[in-house]
């Protein structure tokens, strides 16, 4: 099956590169999935010959929609998103994709004690809430590693921080095959661009996906 690997990225100059070193060692194509960043970061991709596309809107959620329209169209299997921040370690990818072909998601897992605690609540309550609302049974339904069948997912609807929940809603709904695989969460570069905000945006998504197609 044929795998390529995205990175959304808004101003990611301080560990892009780190990222596509890593990415381009193991072997797989990547592209980009940029938000309009002004500090270098296409610069650095241009530089590395990394093909760039930028998102329709902003958030990351347009982001993950431009990724997945973009590995439709080029012909790929399998679709891996992975955050640009060096939070998510590069060398858990080959072991996800291990299980690709009997699963259609593979989602790399977070300890909740390495998630800081400003984090750690939201991502309970929301795993919490989509294990309730439709049956499952995860551990990390805001995980920003995570690989899939293209061909089994479609129209995502979310701008922001509440594509993952909407991501694994759809799976969930779908009754697709989802494997999780714990993961070592490391120490992120740069600030992080969740806001407060967002986490009661991910609540409502997981709510409003109970109640629409």
């Amino acid at each position: 099956m044929r795998t390529v690997v995205c990175l959304p990225t808004r101003n990611e100059n301080k560990s892009i590169q780190f990222m596509i070193d890593g990415i381009k060692k193991l072997g797989y194509d990547l592209f980009i999935s940029d938000e309009h960043s002004n500090d270098g970061t296409i610069d650095i991709a241009k530089k590395n010959k990394v093909p760039i596309y930028q998102r329709d809107g902003a958030g990351k959620g347009f982001g993950v929609r431009k990724a997945l329209k973009i590995a439709k169209e080029q012909g790929y299997d399998i679709l891996v998103l992975i955050d640009c921040d060096k939070t998510y370690p590069i060398e858990y990818i080959p072991t996800m994709l291990k299980y690709i072909d009997r699963y259609d998601m593979v989602v790399g897992t977070r300890s909740l004690n390495e998630i800081k605690p400003f984090h750690r609540l939201p991502n309970k309550i929301h795993t919490l809430a989509i294990n309730l609302l439709f049956g499952g049974n995860l551990k990390d339904i805001n995980s920003g590693l995570r690989a899939f069948k293209v061909s089994k997912f479609k129209n995502f609807r979310s701008k922001g921080f509440d594509i993952e929940a909407e991501i694994t809603v759809k799976a969930l709904k779908n009754r697709l095959k989802i494997k999780e695989i714990p993961i070592e969460y490391k120490k992120r570069v740069g600030h992080s661009k969740i806001k407060i905000n967002d986490g009661a945006l991910i609540l409502w998504r997981i709510i409003k996906e109970r109640f629409t197609n």
